[in-house]
């Protein structure tokens, strides 16, 4: 036994009337149990064959693909059954023991010799062509044949790329055109046609009396040559003698199943760069609209629809900003003097009237202080008013000048205590001073007591992303919420975009002025904060969807 490098395995073994058999069948699979794929006998006497004989002919049959001969001997059955006008052949078991008995058993061992040889010198042609030529001619000696041609596949038409001995042919004359026609005819029938037809024969052959009658020849055999399960090319054989025999159709069958994949391979090779493109997509294309992997090509379906509708339909881009509402009236309600907090009668939060007492501070020290400073006011009068009497100049002036200093320490203590109630001067909201914890506690003057923002005149405050402050232009309009209100939406537009960016929280974000396109709610307070989108245009949508994603892998790949 020798095992092939192709897949099978091939078993030398000598019969009672001294004669040797190669069987051949894929490795792995015992010899008396495995699927025989052919049977080859090799001699009659024994004496004539030596081990070394029996080596090279083992090797020659172990390097047949095993794919390929199981595809040849499937395609040659299907083939001969096709075809009317030749018999079908017999079973590899039948086959074997009609020729032990009619056919030598050497020239079985060479027609597999000179279909393996054939293959070979194929094999080494890198150009369809000259792969074609020899093909044509190889068979136009084996078979004395007047001319033999080879018809190519090409679209939906079988175009002729070869001829045995003419290297250069009119392929718009007429005697042109009947042969694709002929080999169209076989092609279209599958099977191996022969003419003239014999007499139990149903084969169409209109094409081939039509070209047979054109040229005179009197025998024409079409064998379409086939890959898989397609059809590629037509091979044609002329004769003036007779048409092939049995044996030779099959062989012929056979040995186009075995060269077409090459042949095949090195037609798409010779082709345009464009044409094999074209070719291919067309292929792709073809698979599929084919029948197999039905939910595959649904999901690839749906997945290209969904794409192109969201590539073409348009979408709504806005722009996401933080919102703040913002008071454009800002007091700050200092204590106006040193004392103590005495009453506090607002809280934070709270709306109040222009003109209502917010705090009130301890006056109890500074009445003190108004009698004390009255009093010295009186007794700087009469003094002055003594020395003016006395004719005492000097003594007049420092007396006048004590009533001065009297009078304005009177005033400056009635001012503090005009001012002992701090007031609002408008209407506001208390946005500041937590007081009434603090009861009783010193105050110095300047220290904040309260901060009041005017609710009539309120603005809307924008924190804009660096990301996408390119995309924010004045006049722009959109819509916000509050964050106690997400259901509530208003619409603004922008009025101010500051030039400059801070940073707030590690981020950079720059500060934009927006006004509320319509009355203010009564509700708004300054402080509060929610969320704004403004409108930037119509984008597609599966630009908006995936613009956030694409940024930031630009960014992290420096793309």
């Amino acid at each position: 036994m020798l095992a092939g490098s192709q897949g099978t395995a091939v078993f030398v073994d000598r019969n009672v009337d001294n004669r040797f058999s190669l069987a051949m069948q894929p490795t792995g699979v015992s010899g008396g149990e495995g699927q025989v794929l052919a049977i080859v006998v090799l001699g009659v006497a024994a004496d004539g064959w030596n081990e070394s004989v029996l080596s090279q002919w083992a090797l020659l049959a172990s390097a047949i693909p095993v794919q390929y001969m199981q595809q040849s001997l499937a395609r040659a059955r299907r083939l001969d059954r096709a075809a009317t006008d030749v018999p079908t052949m017999p079973d590899v078991d039948e086959t074997r023991s009609q020729e032990s008995s009619d056919v030598p058993a050497m020239e079985q061992a060479m027609r597999l010799h000179d279909i393996l040889r054939l293959g070979i010198k194929l094999s080494q042609e890198t150009a369809f062509f000259q792969a074609a030529m020899v093909l044509c001619n190889e068979l136009a000696l084996r078979y004395e044949c007047e001319r033999v041609s080879l018809g190519w596949l090409t679209g939906s038409c079988i175009r002729l790329a070869a001829m045995s001995h003419v290297e250069h042919f009119d392929s718009s004359s007429t005697a042109v055109n009947l042969l694709e026609a002929a080999l169209e005819e076989a092609m279209e029938q599958e099977s191996l046609l022969v003419y003239p037809a014999p007499s139990d024969s149903h084969a169409v052959l209109r094409a081939h009396q039509a070209y047979a009658e054109s040229l005179g020849h009197s025998c024409l055999n079409t064998v379409p040559l086939a890959s898989g399960e397609k059809i590629h090319a037509v091979v044609c054989l002329e004769r003036k003698s007779s048409a092939l025999g049995e044996a030779d159709l099959w062989e012929l069958a056979l040995l186009g199943e075995s060269v077409t994949p090459w042949l095949t391979e090195l037609r798409a090779k010779d082709r345009w760069f464009l044409t094999r493109w074209w070719d291919d997509i067309r292929g792709q294309i073809k698979v599929f609209a084919g029948p197999r992997h039905v939910a595959w090509k649904v999901a690839g379906i749906s997945t290209l629809l969904v794409v192109a509708l969201l590539s073409l339909v348009p979408w709504a881009y806005r722009v996401d900003a933080t919102l703040s509402v913002r008071s454009q009236g800002l007091l700050f309600m200092p204590a106006p003097f040193d004392g103590y907090l005495r009453q506090v009668y607002v809280d934070i939060g709270d709306q109040v009237e222009a003109g209502a007492t917010l705090v009130q501070l301890d006056t109890r020290d500074l009445l003190i202080e108004e009698s004390m400073a009255e009093a010295d006011l009186v007794r700087f009068t009469r003094e002055a008013e003594k020395a003016q009497a006395g004719r005492l100049l000097a003594e007049m002036q420092i007396a006048l000048a004590r009533q001065h200093q009297a009078a304005a320490k009177l005033e400056l203590i009635r001012y503090q205590l005009k001012n002992a109630q701090v007031k609002a001067p408008y209407a506001g909201v208390v946005i500041e001073g937590e007081l009434k914890k603090n009861l009783g506690a010193p105050v110095r003057k300047g220290d904040l007591l309260l901060k009041l923002a005017q609710t009539t005149e309120t603005y809307l405050e924008l924190e804009i992303d660096q990301a996408y402050i390119h995309e924010v232009t004045v006049g722009m309009t959109g819509e916000f919420a509050l964050v106690g209100r997400p259901d509530e939406r208003y619409q603004i537009t922008v009025g101010r975009i500051d030039p400059a960016a801070i940073t707030k929280e590690g981020k950079t974000v720059y500060l934009a002025r927006a006004s509320v396109l319509g009355e203010l709610k009564p509700g708004w307070r300054p402080g509060m904060g929610g969320s704004a989108k403004l409108d930037a245009g119509n984008r597609p949508m599966i630009w908006v969807m995936t613009q956030r994603t694409v940024r930031f892998l630009r960014e992290f790949f420096w793309l």
